[in-house]
């Protein structure tokens, strides 16, 4: 089974602002970040993060809720290196990334 879309963000958010703030900590060192929470037509949760500090922009995330009712927090558009070398990690330990199609599947360069 694959992460479905989170479309019920009750009492997740802080969950979702914390798995957001230590995956870009991880990948880009101290940052500071701002968040914009909003849903999509479909009913899935979106975050857009403005990111300042030791990296600056804005990076949008798909929040999905894993097999085991994890969260994870995948950025829009996936980073190439992040794709190809690290997956992004979910709050329950479990790690994904998008193949060459563009699907989502289980991170296997661990």
């Amino acid at each position: 089974m694959t992460p479905q879309p989170l479309t019920d963000l009750r009492r997740r958010v802080p969950e979702a602002k914390k798995l957001i703030a230590t995956l870009l900590t991880n990948l880009l060192g101290p940052v500071e970040l701002s968040y914009d929470f909003y849903r999509e037509w479909n009913g899935c949760w979106k975050v857009r993060v403005a990111i300042s500090g030791s990296a600056a922009g804005t990076l949008d995330f798909t929040l999905l809720s894993t097999p085991s009712g994890g969260m994870l927090a995948m950025p829009r558009p996936l980073p190439e290196r992040w794709r190809a070398q690290t997956g992004i990690t979910a709050s329950d330990g479990t790690v994904w990334t998008l193949d060459e199609a563009g699907n989502l599947v289980p991170f296997a360069n661990r």
